[in-house]
């Protein structure tokens, strides 16, 4: 009896060793887990940081290139201006009576004309190094991939390539048609035609030279809108992904 005793003591004993074991298992892999949940925890964290601030300087950015491409449209509108008033004097019946002021003022403005394409690319390099998929937003990692992976290099590509060369065109007939002297205006050099009278308006020369500025104008006044609104699209999608 009492060695029947002893064993059963010694089997609880046993069995009571092995719940503690196991409990003492259990803590530890409960412990593991919540110290990997705190470390993912940490690092989706600091990912989200690091996300929200590359978008946040784009949008500055953006902020910047969006009153660029304004003053863009509208310096191209008012050079726009000057094409058709040239135009209509051009179709003057009698140029005697034109306003030699205003026609030279106009003729001004579009001799100096010429269409560029300028926008900050920095803020997007350093998202595309790190890599676009650190954008979690999918119609947002598509917006920027597409403006600036292929919208805007297409306008510039657009404006040096093809605009270009009407622009060029324009100065060389502008050479050919006027002749010109310098003078110095606050420590630089001003370029200024001689006109001595209005008969350039019947030129052919200077016919094609409206004609080559207004299809460079207006050529490029609609991309430059279309760029723009997309670049609207992107800032305020970025501004509520960031909020």
């Amino acid at each position: 009896m009492l060695s029947f005793l002893r064993k059963l003591r010694r089997n609880n004993m046993n069995s009571k060793y092995l719940k503690y074991a196991f409990g003492e298992i259990i803590l530890v892999v409960i412990g593991i887990l919540i110290a990997l949940g705190i470390n993912n925890w940490n690092g989706e964290k600091k990912e989200r940081e690091f996300e929200k601030r590359m978008l946040s300087e784009l949008q500055i950015a953006l902020e910047s290139d969006i009153k660029t491409f304004y003053f863009f449209d509208k310096v191209l509108k008012d050079w726009n201006k000057s094409v058709l008033y040239l135009t209509d004097a051009v179709n003057s019946k009698d140029i005697s009576i034109l306003n030699k002021d205003s026609v030279y003022f106009h003729l001004k403005e579009i001799q100096g004309f010429g269409v560029y394409v300028t926008y900050k690319t920095g803020p997007y390099e350093s998202i595309r190094s790190s890599g676009l998929d650190k954008i979690s937003n999918d119609t947002l990692r598509g917006m920027i991939a597409k403006l600036y992976g292929g919208d805007l290099p297409s306008l510039d590509i657009w404006v040096n390539e093809i605009i270009r060369g009407s622009i060029n065109e324009k100065f060389r007939l502008f050479d050919e048609l006027f002749d010109s002297k310098i003078r110095v205006e606050k420590n630089s050099l001003e370029h200024d035609l001689i006109i001595e009278n209005l008969n350039f308006l019947k030129d052919p020369r200077f016919i094609d030279i409206l004609i080559k500025s207004s299809s460079a104008i207006n050529n490029s006044i609609m991309p430059f809108q279309s760029n723009r609104e997309q670049m609207e699209e992107l800032r305020d999608l970025i501004k509520k992904e960031t909020e």
